[in-house]
């Protein structure tokens, strides 16, 4: 027998009892003291050769009953203990020999002491038979996570029963066999891992309006020791109770369901899963989904133009805002669900949802007609985004802006002039206006004029004549800042000059434009005195 010091002792015995690398939650245990035989002897060795798989064996070998019949039967009752977890975490044991045999005639049989029944357990499990020659390994595995954990005491005791055939299966050999064990060691595979899970139905932030809903998901146990899932625990109130979730098949929880029924009322339920393997470990919910339940149908808040208004201006875009907690569903509200005819004829637009502010647009594809009557329309196609329907058509009218005048000339009205203003009518419009026509003429510096824009109009222009006794005209939109300056003189005379545009005045209200002569006009020398600041032509649509 190889010599062996303290110290290569206690290095084995660190070694054997360390977590194996490379597989999870499992420990090696080996024999702390030499077997007790029933039938059989030790020849040479002791226990510390089979503590590591380092070419030192302990011998033993059959002993004779009645002469010619050989048996073995050894009780090793002395191990390391197994503190790695409690036994309710055991998942399996493990049984490995390594060594060799003196002849092919005998085969190796172990069996377990039963902690809960203070007795040896009836079952042997196999390992068969080393070879002769060079050394071999045999391993057999409990199989049962449930009879593992008998086999070891609550304090972590562990007994194992080596024997030969005959001992096991009470047959009759008449060779004797000599066992060269090299290791003998028993793998404790445990799981403390807790399973995970997750909600796949509903997902986060989903809404319904039903009053009832079937919860689903998944769960596994992770490998390489998983112990398997056993259970599925559901809480729709944030983990504040729990409810078992029904397996997709018996013992399957690889999918789960829970039939929620009945919803207790509206409102944002935080919903979680936990699941438990078969080794009592317990998944530490996460954060859940949540799912909110809402019964209460949109309603219309508001439109624009309002039931009823007139002087809509025909540029104007059909707007319908909805009052709704949880926000409409964009894909109901389309040019299916939001109509606006025109004496029953439908108007081409576009319809489009902003979410932030729970608004419906209906942009025509041009401009509305002047002086007509229209309907605006939302049906019960437009749902919240639970699925609730807006309780019945909503319908609105409006009338749209009486026609404009082509042109406001220099004779209208209209205008409001302070200083001298003089109508001249030597001037004519461009295409499509022809002929001659009147131009506001004014030949004081400061002097105005100012013409007011009904409501229900987004556009105007203004036009002026330049030529070479003109002078600097300011035009003025709604305030005492003018919008345009822009200076008349020319050495060539030009008809019909767009002096201002605006083509986004707010159709709600009024406007007020108004023309300010300013500076001196012309070349000088017999016309100094004159400013010709004018008005050739104003309109607006």
């Amino acid at each position: 027998m190889k010599r062996i010091t303290l110290i290569t002792v206690l290095l084995s015995l660190v070694l054997v009892a360390s977590t194996s690398p490379g597989v999870a939650d499992s420990a090696y245990k080996v024999p702390t003291a030499n077997p007790s035989f029933t039938r059989g002897s030790l020849v040479s060795g002791s226990f510390l050769n089979v503590q590591t798989n380092d070419n030192t064996y302990m011998r033993v070998r059959e002993s004779a009953v009645l002469f010619f019949f050989y048996f073995f039967d050894s009780t090793w009752a002395s191990w390391q203990s197994f503190t790695e977890a409690s036994r309710s975490k055991l998942v399996d044991i493990q049984i490995e020999l390594v060594g060799y045999q003196s002849d092919t005639a005998e085969s190796w049989y172990v069996q377990f002491y039963n902690y809960n029944t203070s007795a040896w357990d009836s079952t042997w499990y196999a390992l068969g038979s080393l070879p002769t020659s060079p050394k071999g390994t045999r391993q057999v595995a409990v199989g049962s996570a449930a009879r593992a954990r008998t086999f070891v005491s609550a304090a972590g005791a562990f007994r194992l029963r080596l024997a030969d055939a005959g001992t096991a299966g009470g047959s009759w050999e008449t060779t004797q066999t000599n066992l060269y064990i090299d290791l003998l060691r028993a793998q404790f595979l445990y799981d403390v891992t807790p399973p995970v899970s997750s909600v796949t139905a509903p997902t986060n932030g989903e809404q319904t309006r039903a009053h009832s809903y079937t919860i689903t998901g998944t769960s596994s146990d992770p490998a390489p020791d998983a112990s398997g899932v056993t259970a599925v625990d559901v809480s729709v109130d944030g983990g504040t109770s729990w409810n078992p979730a029904v397996p997709s098949a018996p013992g399957n929880y690889s999918t789960w369901s829970y039939a929620w029924n009945p919803i207790p009322g509206e409102g944002t339920y935080n919903i979680r899963s936990r699941a438990r393997d078969d080794a009592g470990n317990v998944e530490t919910p996460g954060p859940g989904v949540n799912l909110i339940v809402d019964w209460t149908p949109p309603v219309v808040a508001g439109t624009s133009p309002a039931n009823g208004q007139t002087n809509v201006a025909v540029t104007a875009v059909m707007q319908a805002t909805f009052t709704e907690a949880n926000g409409m569903k964009a894909s109901t509200i389309d040019s299916s669900t939001f109509l606006v005819k025109k004496g029953g004829v439908g108007v081409a637009g576009s319809v489009s949802y902003d979410p932030g502010s729970k608004t419906a647009h209906f942009d025509p594809t041009g401009d509305l007609s002047y002086g007509t009557f229209y309907t605006a329309t939302l049906t019960t196609g437009i749902t919240d985004q639970a699925g609730n329907p807006l309780a019945s058509d909503y319908t609105w009218t409006f009338t749209t802006a009486p026609v404009p005048p082509p042109y406001i000339l220099a004779g209208d009205s209209g205008w409001q002039k302070v200083g001298t203003w003089k109508v001249e009518k030597y001037t004519q419009l461009p295409e499509p206006y022809k002929g001659p026509v009147d131009l506001l003429v004014a030949n004081d510096a400061g002097a105005t004029a100012t013409y007011t824009i009904p409501a229900g109009y987004a556009r105007l222009e203004v036009a002026s004549s330049k030529y070479w006794t003109s002078g600097i005209v300011e035009v003025y939109l709604d305030s005492s800042v003018p919008v345009a300056t822009v200076n008349l003189n020319s050495e060539t005379t030009t008809w019909g000059q767009v002096i201002y545009t605006n083509e986004g005045l707010d159709p709600g209200v009024a406007h007020t434009l108004t023309i300010r002569a300013m500076g001196s006009g012309g070349p000088g020398g017999d016309l100094w005195f004159l400013h010709f600041v004018n008005v050739q032509w104003l309109r607006y649509w």
